[in-house]
């Protein structure tokens, strides 16, 4: 294997640690609620990398939300009912899932059309269910994918239902269970391809991947809220 193989290798490793570890939270908290009656849905399903780990897990009853035609019909090809939908225009029930997924999928819309993103996942929530957004906050690298558009932590997301001195109040009623941030590797000059800072990040990134130091600031979260 060349040296653009190994390293391309060794970021895999780095990208898979990274996963694992945000994927913890939220099949812990799967696992406590596990029960073959649920419904859970993934709003932008993707590869359907984590629906499948959920599905291997757990005994819900599965469905999925894509946008893209073709994704989502590797994702139907898991045996899990998937909508090749824009999720604004969907026609799920008011009060319908327990657990209502979307990661990585938010810092891609605009305002004003988040509110009405938020007010669509929680719209087809049932009281006492679960709304789990996972998404990255600003940091050095946010802007490097080319449609990402702008983070929403936490914080917003609450306010927006709670706090009247805004432009829009949500007319739901959240409140979170649990916010867990996420840390990666620390990085010297993100943005520089110079071959001496890629190694430096390299070796950051096993270092963090083996020993989770040095870690970064935080660069995104897994929220876990409640419908009232």
């Amino acid at each position: 294997m060349d040296k653009k193989g190994i390293y391309l290798k060794l970021l895999g490793f780095y990208g898979k640690q990274t996963e694992k570890r945000e994927d913890r939270a939220i099949l812990d908290f799967l696992h406590k609620i596990d029960d073959k009656e649920k419904l859970y849905i993934e709003i932008g399903a993707g590869l359907g990398r984590f629906i499948r780990l959920v599905k291997e897990r757990y005994q819900f009853q599965y469905y999925a939300v894509e946008i893209n035609k073709d994704l989502a019909n590797k994702v139907e090809q898991m045996g899990i009912q998937t909508y090749n939908i824009n999720f604004l225009d969907n026609k799920f029930p008011e009060n319908h899932f327990d657990v209502v997924h979307c990661s990585h999928v938010i810092e891609h819309v605009a305002y004003p059309q988040i509110i009405q993103f938020l007010d669509e996942l929680i719209r087809i929530t049932k009281p006492g269910g679960h709304i789990i957004i996972r998404s990255p906050l600003l940091t050095a690298d946010f802007f490097t994918c080319i449609d990402h558009i702008r983070p929403y932590p936490p914080k917003a997301i609450l306010d927006y239902y709670s706090n009247p001195q805004q432009q829009v109040t949500g007319k739901y009623s959240i409140s979170s269970v649990k916010i867990r941030l996420r840390r990666g590797a620390y990085q010297v000059n993100p943005y520089s391809y110079s071959p001496l800072f890629r190694a430096i990040n390299l070796l950051f990134k096993l270092s963090w991947s083996l020993f989770r130091f040095p870690f970064s600031k935080p660069n995104g979260y897994t929220a876990i809220f409640v419908k009232k």
